[in-house]
């Protein structure tokens, strides 16, 4: 899932780099100002940038996810391996607590960031550098 989100950004912010700006110049706003010569370091290093983003997107948010998900997860287990009345009222209610911190605050602000990013390289697309 995290990764076709991020696929889509990608695809989009492509897509409107090329409606922007037309092809060719959209493709050569991936290229800094530097000597010629460095061209052959420099257009393989920006195609994978360009990847990179992709990737970088997907992982930020799966990672995050699963982290939520792993914390939830040991709190719980906690319960059955300790099989204590005491440890399960312990367990339980910070089980509840880290589930209502990793949905609002952690799912929010990583939604918040997935945007944002996705909104700075669409519009660095949109708009290339000067």
């Amino acid at each position: 899932m995290t990764l076709a989100l991020a696929f889509m950004t990608w695809i989009f912010t492509h897509v409107e780099g090329i409606r922007a700006n037309g092809v060719m110049r959209y493709l050569r706003s991936w290229i800094p100002d530097v000597p010629k010569a460095l061209y052959p370091l420099i257009i393989p290093l920006e195609i994978l940038g360009q990847f990179m983003r992709l990737i970088s997107l997907s992982v930020r948010l799966y990672a995050n996810m699963l982290a939520g998900h792993m914390l939830i997860l040991t709190f719980i287990g906690l319960i059955f391996v300790l099989e204590s009345l005491v440890v399960g009222l312990l367990a339980v209610p910070a089980a509840i607590a880290f589930y209502l911190f990793e949905v609002v605050i952690v799912v929010s602000i990583q939604a918040y960031i997935f945007a944002a990013l996705s909104a700075i390289y669409i519009g660095s697309a949109i708009e290339p550098e000067h």
